[in-house]
């Protein structure tokens, strides 16, 4: 398992291209005129969200390519609770060969994204109202993704179940997470064996004005999963694996 740290505030400021800055600006302003209206996030300063939104969605783009050896045309990306856009809309507008679709059971949440997508013209975005445990079920999209990526606050037993249906084989499922989870993550063992799912990387960063570290904890899909994942819903909340 690799283990990296990537200085957040050096990489993405100082080397990011000047028309992605600018592409992403453009999202914090929309996305906080949106916020007004419905509390898509907490974070309702400018300079906050940016750092505590935005750039925390980016440092899955530092490892794409590697976890992806052979590249590909373009790859299929679901963000489950995707909320207010995060990761989903930053991810978007920095890889146009990222087709990213946004799941959450908020049908408020989903209109008010997708008046962002339609405000920002992205046309590799789609949205879908619905329940991960409902959805994993259709076949347009169980086992469909290369990419699964959640920053929902959930326990990792609990998103690797809710994630893990939706992605390819040997995709990747990535979540967002503080760097204090050394409980959570021994907890989720038998969920990641039961559910074909290996943790692959640790990936660590640092975020500027006091956002401090975190960390993707990055998971390759090596088994199909059982028909019996994800559970009902609302079970694997309750019940854990």
């Amino acid at each position: 398992m690799m283990d990296s740290l990537i200085r957040t505030t050096y990489y993405f400021i100082h080397l990011m291209d000047s028309s992605l800055k600018a592409r992403l600006e453009q999202l914090n302003e929309v996305f906080l005129l949106e916020n007004q209206k419905l509390n898509l996030s907490s974070l309702r300063d400018p300079k906050q969200c940016w750092i505590g939104n935005i750039l925390d969605s980016l440092p899955l783009l530092h490892r794409l390519d590697a976890l992806f050896p052979i590249k590909q045309e373009s790859y299929a990306l679901l963000d489950i609770g995707t909320g207010g856009g995060f990761p989903l809309l930053p991810l978007a507008i920095a890889r146009s060969d990222l087709h990213c679709t946004g799941l959450d059971a908020t049908r408020k949440k989903v209109d008010a994204v997708d008046r962002i997508v339609s405000a920002l013209a992205l046309t590799n975005v789609k949205l879908i109202t619905g329940r991960s445990e409902e959805v994993a079920y259709k076949p347009q999209y169980r086992q469909q993704f290369d990419i699964v990526t959640a920053r929902a606050v959930a326990p990792l037993n609990v998103l690797l179940e809710l994630c893990a249906p939706f992605a390819r084989l040997n995709g990747i499922l990535v979540f967002w997470k503080s760097m204090h989870i050394a409980d959570e993550q021994r907890a989720s063992l038998s969920a990641a064996k039961a559910l074909g799912c290996e943790l692959v990387e640790t990936h660590r960063y640092e975020l500027p004005e006091g956002f401090g570290e975190r960390q993707l904890l990055i998971y390759r899909k090596t088994a199909p999963t059982d028909r019996r994942y994800p559970r009902d819903v609302g079970i694997p909340k309750k019940e854990p694996l």
